[in-house]
């Protein structure tokens, strides 16, 4: 089992829980919406690398060598680099409405950015493109009452599945902290 120490210098201690960190120092910062996202990380497979779930923002984002997305052009993938910050979250947060791993890191934090951008590219592709929020046929409907936030059935067994939050507004609680956001 992999203690806290043996992560890089830049990842939060769980005492110090998420907080902001620069880009274009340890690594660059590339994150797609919660449809594309969980199709990337599908398709990527044991290609990818830690991924920060920022569940404010219906963002994933995987973190890749410094220099290493400059220059990509994909429709709704933001690329964060120098003089940006990324939430990161601790090692150990896994859950939680805030910023957290949705794929913890392990030796290493970085994907391997030219299967991550082949990847990206096959899922935002034009035309193909679905709607960054993910929302229940219940929502886009309408035939729901007013709800609290809902609760993901259990994954078949045997099959990997990625649920997401639903983003219509009903799941949203009255006073509850927005959190995990990218700060500039």
């Amino acid at each position: 089992m992999q203690t806290e120490r043996s992560f890089p210098v830049w990842l939060p201690t769980a005492e110090q829980g998420a907080r902001p960190v620069p880009c274009g120092r340890w690594f660059d910062a590339v994150g797609a919406g919660g449809v594309e996202g969980a199709r990337a990380i599908a398709r990527l497979g044991e290609r990818t690398g830690p991924v920060i779930h920022l569940p404010a923002e219906h963002a994933m984002f995987w973190l890749v060598p410094v220099g290493a997305a400059d220059g990509w052009r994909l429709p709704g993938v933001a690329v964060l680099g120098a003089g940006e910050r990324l939430t990161v979250p601790p090692p150990s947060r896994t859950e939680g409405p805030c910023a957290r791993w949705l794929i913890p890191p392990r030796l290493s934090c970085l994907t391997d950015p030219a299967a991550l951008h082949g990847v990206l590219n096959v899922v935002t592709a034009a035309g193909r493109r679905t709607p960054d929020a993910y929302r229940t046929v219940e929502c886009h409907i309408g035939a729901h009452r007013s709800c609290t936030k809902a609760v993901a059935p259990p994954p078949p067994v045997g099959i990997p599945v990625i649920y997401l939050a639903c983003d219509c507004w009903c799941h949203q609680r009255a006073g509850e902290p927005s959190c995990g956001t990218v700060v500039p």
